[in-house]
């Protein structure tokens, strides 16, 4: 939970979002803390000023990861390095989110406004976090971690490194599914505001038996994947417009098998089919012939 209202405004140039900072804030009253690649697009009609109630912080990507690698177990560690190159990094963007997600629990300022250049650039940015957890997993998988971290101090250094990225990636994760809210300035607002729940992990999938041994899992989406969905790990994985996120699966689906999916135009859905596994459900429950669908 956080202490204060939580906004996300993105797309536009700098002007329509200070514009629509502006107005958020105006509406809302109180003091509030403005994060911005744009500091000097503000609008005028916020009081700035030393004893005004809106404060403006510069987003600085580059100053956050090199805090960031300066309090590392080993800050020379190529991996780490490498995560560490370049401003829109998911590393960068993942830090840029800790400290909104910091600011925003200090219980300093009523509202924290993250302002964010770019449609899909922007909803990239808040889907980091998945981006980061999938490769420090991807790499050193839980079990790996936590086998080497009953070690303490003596644990490998890098999966020790591995474990704080894990970690803060999960808070980072739970803070942007959270209650915050998402205004879209630039185009096609509906999609890009549809995109960004997705990247937020805000999106509850419905599951209901599919008459015939199996469940449907629909997810409301913006458009047809560019590539097949597939499973990965505990979630599905999904692609549109250059765009990749993990849908989250309900944790019945771990026991079940994936079959196809498709895409449903009049309800704006992915549908993901599932049959349960033979293996993992008990024989009374799975249905005769349903193992047969999954090929």
């Amino acid at each position: 939970m956080t202490g204060a209202r939580v906004a996300i405004v993105l797309g536009g140039d700098p002007t329509a979002r200070s514009r629509a900072t502006a107005e958020l804030l105006r509406d809302a009253g109180g003091t509030a803390l403005v994060l911005t690649g744009d500091p000097g697009a503000v609008d005028p009609r916020l009081d700035t000023t030393d004893d005004g109630p809106v404060e403006v912080r510069a987003d600085d990507a580059t100053a956050r990861l090199e805090a960031y690698r300066s309090g590392a177990v080993d800050p020379h560690d190529e991996v780490l390095a490498a995560l560490a190159t370049g401003s829109d990094a998911p590393l960068a963007s993942v830090l840029g989110w800790e400290y909104a997600r910091r600011a925003a629990a200090a219980g300093v300022w009523d509202a924290v406004v993250v302002e964010l250049d770019g449609d899909l650039a922007a909803v990239r940015r808040i889907a980091a976090a998945g981006e980061l957890a999938a490769f420090v997993e991807s790499l050193w998988p839980a079990h790996v971690r936590f086998a080497s971290m009953a070690a303490g101090d003596r644990a490998d250094t890098r999966i020790r490194e591995a474990h704080r990225l894990s970690l803060l990636a999960a808070e980072v994760s739970e803070f942007l599914a959270g209650p915050v809210e998402v205004l879209v300035v630039g185009s096609a607002p509906g999609r890009t505001a549809a995109l960004a729940a997705l990247a937020r992990g805000a999106v509850t999938p419905a599951v209901a038996p599919d008459g015939r041994g199996g469940y449907r899992v629909e997810y409301p989406v913006p458009g047809p994947s560019t590539t097949p969905p597939s499973v990965d790990g505990d979630g599905l994985r999904w692609e549109h417009d250059g765009f990749r996120t993990v849908l989250p699966l309900p944790a019945m689906m771990s026991r079940c098998t994936f079959v196809a999916s498709h895409f449903d135009p009049e309800a704006g859905t992915l549908i993901a089919d599932f049959v349960p596994d033979p293996d993992l459900w008990p024989p009374n429950l799975v249905p005769s012939g349903s193992a047969n669908r999954s090929g």
